[in-house]
């Protein structure tokens, strides 16, 4: 690899490195509201399938950027299974096919 290759690679990293720096107030500010939203859904013990599915879409993205995301989208998915556990597998396994992930994986959404 000639000096000036490696010299673009660092940058473009830092500059990527850079641009993820700067989402992350955003993305705590959407998770903020998300939790807001699936706090006031549990409490509710609301059952629409379409409120739920729309949140856990939203979640879905988060789940593979942060833990916290990754937590948020458990704890929906738990609550979730009792109402519709087909399409709570369905989600599941959405998660494992985006990240990557054997369905019998140590980080399993009922762990």
């Amino acid at each position: 690899m000639s000096k000036d290759s490696s010299k673009n690679e660092n940058d473009l990293f830092q500059e990527v490195s850079s641009m993820i720096e700067s989402l992350q107030p955003l993305i705590r500010q959407n998770l903020s509201l998300l939790t807001n939203q699936v706090d006031i859904l549990i409490k509710g013990r609301e059952r629409d399938d379409n409120r739920i599915q729309r949140l856990l879409d939203a979640l879905l993205d988060y789940a593979g950027m942060c833990e916290e995301g990754l937590a948020l989208f458990k704890r929906l998915c738990r609550y979730y299974y009792d109402v519709n556990p087909q399409v709570t597998a369905e989600y599941i396994n959405i998660y494992h096919d985006l990240y990557g992930l054997e369905e019998n994986s140590q980080d399993g959404i009922k762990g």
